[in-house]
């Protein structure tokens, strides 16, 4: 399955029997089956021709528009006019506080654990000292937060371990773009908008998972009265936070000075970043149960990890817990191996 980025408010489309036309300044870009595309993701002011409009419906192809330089702007779902697969299962559970409850502390664990692997990483593999004062507190902290989970008298309070772990988490994030950063004129605004455009492809890319399983995304448990659209998707997210969208932004931003070098055909820095996404979904890390996976495949697991708790045919949800840093060696060559974002990306 497709997702396919339009950054090109000039492109246009035609339908073909059962494959859709994409073109850039009347150049045919490419040709895909419509029952290959998973999802729609904009930039910018395009309207979508009514005949596209009606595909998208009938095959129930979720549409995320934002702006063009990535801010949110909102979306299109078609649900599907059958009854969600396993909307009783989570009917059910909604009841089952126990569920509920050990269920909200694995993800909020496995997404402190996370953060906290991401931390050291970056201060192991790129000569910073753990002692660093800043990079020392946050992993502290970090530590207690995960010790004293199992002390929280409500899922409202695990919430709030949440807020506090990113309150500290993001401030080392900060001190860690700033050390790496070889790109002065990249801005503190310009780097979280690159991380708030992260969170949402990887929430959307989420969605569509949940989507294809049979899973109503309404029915979260974390972000469940929270002010959040889709938010199971927001739930099965957080553990992926770090090690996905926190991790290519650092070294995105990293290596923005040479995006455009050796006298390539400039691309935007919105297009870039979109190479450097696909490019960390396609990388490879050690999962704790399935081994050397990609990061789509992980994603793949915990959704089916999460469906097999739904069901009880697993004792308690099983959250992705990173042991180990991907080789990156890996992620740059898969980078720099792909193609070129085009204008229109497949």
């Amino acid at each position: 399955m497709s997702t396919i980025y339009i950054t090109d408010p000039n492109a246009s489309f035609k339908l073909q029997n059962k494959y859709l036309k994409v073109f850039q300044q009347e150049k045919q870009r490419f040709l895909i089956r419509i029952s290959n595309i998973s999802q729609f993701i904009i930039f910018g002011n395009l309207i979508l021709p009514k005949d596209i409009v009606q595909i998208i419906r009938l095959n129930q192809i979720p549409v995320l528009y934002l702006t063009q330089t990535g801010e949110y702007i909102g979306r299109v779902e078609n649900p599907s006019p059958v009854q969600t697969k396993y909307l009783n299962y989570q009917r059910q559970r909604l009841r089952d506080t126990e569920f509920n409850r050990a269920t909200a502390e694995s993800i909020i664990w496995a997404k402190l654990h996370n953060q906290h692997a991401f931390l050291q990483n970056w201060t192991r593999q790129y000569t910073l000292q753990n002692t660093d004062p800043t990079i020392k507190r946050a992993l502290n902290y970090l530590e207690l937060l995960m010790d004293n989970l199992s002390v929280a008298p409500s899922i409202n309070e695990l919430h709030e371990y949440i807020q506090e772990a990113d309150k500290i988490h993001y401030s080392a994030v900060a001190y860690l773009l700033a050390f790496h950063n070889q790109c002065p004129h990249v801005t503190t605004k310009q780097i979280n908008k690159f991380l708030n455009l992260g969170h949402q492809l990887l929430h959307q890319y989420i969605y569509t998972h949940l989507q294809t399983a049979g899973l109503h995304p309404d029915y979260g448990i974390l972000h469940c009265d929270r002010d959040r659209e889709l938010p199971l998707a927001w739930d099965l997210s957080a553990e992926f936070h770090a090690p996905i969208v926190d991790d290519m932004v650092l070294y995105f931003t990293r290596h923005l000075a040479n995006a455009n070098g050796n006298g390539n055909k400039y691309y935007t820095p919105i297009q870039r970043f979109l190479q450097h996404w696909e490019g960390k979904l396609k990388t490879c890390v050690l999962h704790p149960y399935a081994g050397e996976i990609t990061y789509r495949q992980c994603i793949d697991l915990q959704v089916k990890e999460y469906i097999s708790s739904l069901l009880g045919d697993v004792e308690y949800y099983r959250p992705l817990a990173l042991k180990f840093h991907p080789n990156p060696h890996n992620f740059t060559n898969i980078v720099e191996t792909q193609k070129p974002i085009l204008t229109l990306v497949k």
